[in-house]
This record gives structure tokens, sequence and C-alpha cells, in this order.
């Protein structure tokens, strides 16, 4: 086997990147006195500046000197430079070298698919370390500068902070809520309204917090939190689902309190609905009435 240097392809050339041909003679018998076909294979391959090809293609020469690539083999402008990558946006990152740090990033997966299974493979430019997706143009300079745009956008987005977290906002204005965990303000987040108004009860009887952080319920509805304060002023009670929770002489304590509906009243300028113990102490002289005000 015979190996000889050839520049058949451009881009190797101008990467200095060895291009040789392999070929086995013809018998003679093939020859004429003035001619002597050859055809094998031509191998480039290599890397420069983060620019990587590969080019194995049928090639013919008439005089042994001078190489050709076949017209079935012959490589077109759009077809793969290197692995993935279309030979005119190779031809830009050529171009780019100097002024950035560019190379080509590479992703392979597989995907079974019953019995089959299908590869992948996904390239694009990089540049300055920045992956980007291979574009759509017809020549190295519209590459260039798509690459260049698109490379632009990319910083822009990467130093563009990100928005603010909405339940970290909510926390901030109103830190009551943190008794029930921001993953719990996170999950009720659409019920922003409701959860307002937990907080301003709370913060209105700080003690329910404190309550909230020593019977934590990551499954409580915001809808199961109610609240209910004494007509008179001497209670107030927090109620999580099925438990409850009044203060009493200055200590917060879980009762039993079962309350029926009687009526609608205005408290503190708004319509609240107003319940009595059930029972035997409904029927007390000294039974409360509870306002709900949550």
């Amino acid at each position: 086997m015979e190996k000889k240097v050839v520049t058949i392809f451009e881009l190797p050339q101008r990467l200095g990147i060895l291009q040789h041909v392999e070929y086995e003679p013809f018998p003679r018998e093939w020859c004429t006195d003035d001619w002597c076909p050859h055809e094998g294979a031509l191998v480039a391959e290599g890397c420069r500046k983060g620019v990587c090809i590969k080019y194995r293609v049928r090639v013919y020469s008439k005089d042994g000197k001078k190489w050709e690539a076949k017209k079935q083999w012959r490589k077109r402008r759009d077809e793969e430079a290197s692995g993935c990558l279309r030979q005119q946006v190779a031809d830009a990152l050529w171009e780019l070298a100097d002024r950035f740090d560019v190379g080509v990033w590479y992703k392979r997966i597989e995907k079974e698919v019953g019995i089959r299974r299908d590869i992948y493979i996904y390239c694009g430019p990089l540049v300055n370390g920045v992956e980007l997706g291979q574009p759509h143009c017809r020549s190295a300079e519209e590459c260039a500068k798509q690459i260049i745009e698109d490379y632009r956008r990319e910083l822009e987005i990467l130093n563009t902070p990100p928005p603010p977290d909405p339940v970290e906002e909510l926390l901030k204005e109103w830190p009551e809520l943190e008794a029930f965990g921001a993953e719990w303000v996170r999950k009720w987040l659409n019920l922003g309204e409701r959860l307002i108004e937990i907080a301003k009860v709370m913060r209105r009887f700080p003690w329910m917090a404190d309550v909230v952080r020593q019977n934590p319920m990551n499954i409580l509805n915001p809808y199961t939190v109610n609240a209910f304060v004494a007509k008179d002023g001497s209670e107030s009670c927090l109620q999580l689902s099925t438990r409850v929770f009044c203060l009493r002489d200055g200590k917060a304590r879980e009762v039993k309190l079962e309350l029926e509906f009687k009526r609608y009243e205005e408290y503190e300028g708004k319509m609240r609905e107003v319940y009595r113990p059930k029972g035997l102490l409904a029927f007390a002289v000294s039974a409360k009435e509870y306002v709900e005000i949550l």
C-alpha cells in the first residue's frame, strides 16, 4: 500500500492538515502506453484551534499526481465536514478562530425503541466556552455572522439576572408564612390571596405562628386553616384542619371546641359568621360566641 500526500479539499489545506491517499495500483494490463488509472481512498483527519475534521472519500487520478474525488463520492458544500458539523459552519469557525476561542461541542444520545436502538448525534459551535446551536446558513461569511449574533444573544441571557422568586417575594412581605415552610407556600402559591389573609391574622396573633411551627402539617390545605375570636375579646383560636388551638390565660393549648353556625353579623367592618358551642354548653348563660375572622 502506497501513501501520497495530496491537496484536494480546501479546508484541510487551510488548517494545515495533511491529506493522504491510500491506493492499490491497477494491474499493468489495464494500463496503456500513456495512461494508467489510479483509484483509492483519501483520508484527512486532524484538529487545529479547536476545529476538527475527518474525511474519507473515494478518489482517482489519471497520472498518479493530480487526484480528484470521484463524482459519486464528492462532498457537497452543505454536507457534514466533521462528524455532524456542516462544511460552511466549519469554515466559519476557522475564520473566527483568530478572534475567539472556538471549538465544537458534541453529544451522542442512544434511545431504545423496542428491540431497536437509535443513535442521535448532536453538535454545534463552541465560542469562548458557550455552546451554540448549529446555524442554518449558505456561506462561511453568513455562518460567521450568525454565530457571533447567537453568541452575543447567549451572553445577554447568561448575564441577565433571573426573575425574582415569587415565593421569596411573598415571604419577604409576609414572613409569618415561614411558619408553614417555603415548600408549603410554593405548593399553594396559586391561592395567594388566601395565604395573605392567613398571614394577616398570624401577624395580629403572633402565638399562632408558634403553634404552626410546633405542629407541621405539610398536606394542609389553606382553606382548612381557620381562626376565631371570642366576641368578648377573652379568647382567640386557630383551627388546623380538625385540630383546634386556643390562647387561654396567656398560654396556647389544644382544645376540643365544637361550634355551630348561628348568624351573620358585622364585625370590624365586615360581615362575619358567628358561632356558638354545640351540646349542653350552648345553653349555658356564660357560653361564648365566636366570630370567624379567617
